[in-house]
């Protein structure tokens, strides 16, 4: 699929989806009104449901009252009757047993008259109840007459007690028929309470059904919705997938490069805040690693004073919002670094100044190089009037020792071309190393026919390293131009003698001697001018093998001793 074909996809999905989101927010609308209307639904059923319950709790307290009541007449009506014909049989048959059965029923109708005390309270029934029980409290006071045969058969025809009684009787009775007729209407009422419960439970559940209904129907069509809306988002995140993965790859190849990049170049990147504190860097400096560098600041990573020169320059840079860039040396751990330092301001979204990005580049080898190539040009000037010299005493020495004129010119040529073979061994070993014995040849290589009879040379077999090796070669230089233009190799008489050997220091590392002496030469006098060549043998040997130089002008002659430490020395 091209990307054309893509890009219109895209396009043409962006619309659908607007759509398919709009239904989704629509379809959410529905279901909050919905879910709101169901708990309306619910709080209404609720509420209605309570009333209704406490509309039945009240019918039956009612409903309990009237039986009671009715229950409460019927049994005083029916003590009332107990107790009058147990009178009346007890007056007929004289039989104490009917008198028993009078006197039990006697002495429960105060209990009975009592429990009228509750339906006064009753507002339907309080008239009757009250009828009832003072007629009940005469017929009682009537019933509770001493009993005497004679005068229970007046009693008996006493129409005031008589009357009493009857009056009694007739307001239990009616107390009964009414609560019998008011409990006919509460259970009544009853009924209809209860197909009014009926009748609002099932219109809820109808309610609740057809809302439900409508959240199926509504679902199932934002169900559809969603189905039509993965396979939408299916698509735009396989697409979304594969664009991530490419710019993830293309991400990891640009930073693959850069690493490549940096490592090749030897750059130092570093992001650092505006406190000047690391946030990220491309590499460990220092011997610090770059995770262990994040969050420190220059001075905390190298607490030298030479770091002071970096600092002033980045937080110049913060506070001006200027970029700098300049070379600077940095010590650490006694050891000199050149850096070639470039510092550019990081502004935030509204140009403030918030950090920095700094590049270092180590620029220690070109330094070093540019001081040496300094050093060389001075030697290669120093060297051609140091040349022209030797090629003066090596023509008189040539000339006096000569037998003839063809014997001048071979000892002459082999000289000079001795003298270039030097310079040519000085230059090829310059950095891969060389011999100290062939190294000493080589520069005594024109007093070649001198060797072993004016120059010696001991010592063991020995191979330098290539800066050890160069610095060397050039005091050597210097010491035998010395020699054969004012020292023991300018008079026929005079002797060099060249050695070296490796010494083993108490609580020290293995160091290596080696000493340059002559005698047999002139008277030497000490010399008061400080120029190149001494330079070079005093000065400038010692400081590049990290070792010391010990030079003494006896009268007999000079002697020279370098000594420097065994690790400049290839073992292998």
């Amino acid at each position: 699929m091209s990307q054309a074909q893509a890009a219109g996809k895209r396009e043409a999905a962006h619309p659908a989806l607007e759509h398919t989101l709009a239904a989704t927010r629509r379809q959410r609308r529905k279901l909050l009104l919905a879910v709101g209307s169901g708990f309306l639904l619910l709080a209404l059923a609720c509420g209605a449901a309570g009333y209704l319950a406490w509309r039945l709790m009240r019918f039956n307290e009612q409903v309990i009252a009237t039986v009671e009541l009715r229950r409460t007449a019927l049994v005083l009506r029916g003590s009332l009757l107990e107790s009058e014909s147990g009178q009346r049989l007890f007056l007929l048959t004289q039989d104490a047993s009917d008198l028993a059965t009078f006197r039990a029923a006697v002495q429960l109708l105060p209990a009975r008259l009592a429990a009228l005390e509750q339906a006064a309270f009753m507002p339907h029934h309080r008239d009757n109840a009250l009828t009832a029980r003072h007629a009940g409290e005469a017929a009682l006071a009537m019933l509770q007459r001493p009993i005497d045969p004679d005068l229970a058969r007046g009693m008996a025809a006493d129409p005031s007690a008589r009357q009493a009684i009857a009056t009694a009787l007739t307001a239990a009775g009616a107390l009964a028929t009414d609560a019998t007729d008011e409990l006919m209407q509460l259970t009544a009422g009853q009924r209809r309470l209860g197909a009014h419960v009926v009748l609002w439970i099932v219109l809820c559940l109808a309610a609740a059904a057809a809302l439900a209904a409508g959240l199926l129907r509504d679902t199932r069509q934002h169900l559809r919705q969603l189905a039509g809306r993965e396979v939408l988002l299916l698509g735009l995140s396989t697409t979304a997938d594969q664009r991530v993965a490419q710019r993830t790859l293309a991400l990891s190849e640009a930073n693959l490069r850069l690493e490549i990049a940096l490592s090749a170049t030897g750059v130092t990147v570093a992001i650092q805040d505006s406190a000047r504190r690391f946030t990220w860097i491309s590499k460990g400096e220092f011997g610090h690693t770059a995770e262990a560098m994040v969050g420190q600041t220059d001075e905390e990573v190298n607490p030298d004073p030479s770091m002071a020169s970096v600092v002033a320059l980045k937080r110049g840079v913060v506070e001006t919002g200027e970029p700098a860039r300049r070379e600077l040396c940095i010590v650490h751990d006694g050891a000199e670094r050149w850096i070639d330092l470039s510092v550019q301001p990081l502004p935030d979204g509204a140009g403030a100044t918030v950090g920095l990005i700094a590049a270092a580049i180590d620029v220690t080898r070109y330094k070093e190089q540019e001081a040496r190539i300094r050093l060389l040009m001075r030697e290669v000037t120093h060297r051609s009037k140091n040349l022209l010299a030797v090629i003066d005493a090596i023509t008189r020495q040539t000339a006096n020792s000569a037998t003839s004129l063809a014997d001048f010119q071979t000892r002459f040529s082999s000289r000079l071309q001795s003298l270039a073979g030097s310079h040519d061994l000085l230059v090829q070993e310059d950095w891969s190393g060389a011999s100290l014995g062939a190294l000493v040849r080589s520069q005594l290589g024109h007093f070649a026919d001198d060797i072993d009879s004016q120059v010696e040379i001991t010592g063991p077999p020995l191979h330098l390293q290539p800066d050890a090796a160069q610095h060397i070669g050039m005091a050597l230089h210097e010491l035998a131009t010395n020699a054969a233009c004012y020292g023991a190799l300018s008079v026929a008489g005079g002797k060099v003698v060249v050695g070296w050997t490796l010494l083993a220091r108490p609580d020290q590392e293995e160091a290596c001697t080696l000493s340059w002496q002559e005698m047999g030469g002139p008277p030497v006098i000490p010399p008061t001018r400080r120029g190149f060549g001494r330079i070079v043998i005093e000065r400038a040997v010692a400081r590049a093998v990290q070792g010391n130089v010990k030079a003494d002008y006896l009268p007999d002659g000079l002697h020279w001793t370098l000594t420097f430490p065994a690790s400049l020395i290839v073992r292998n």
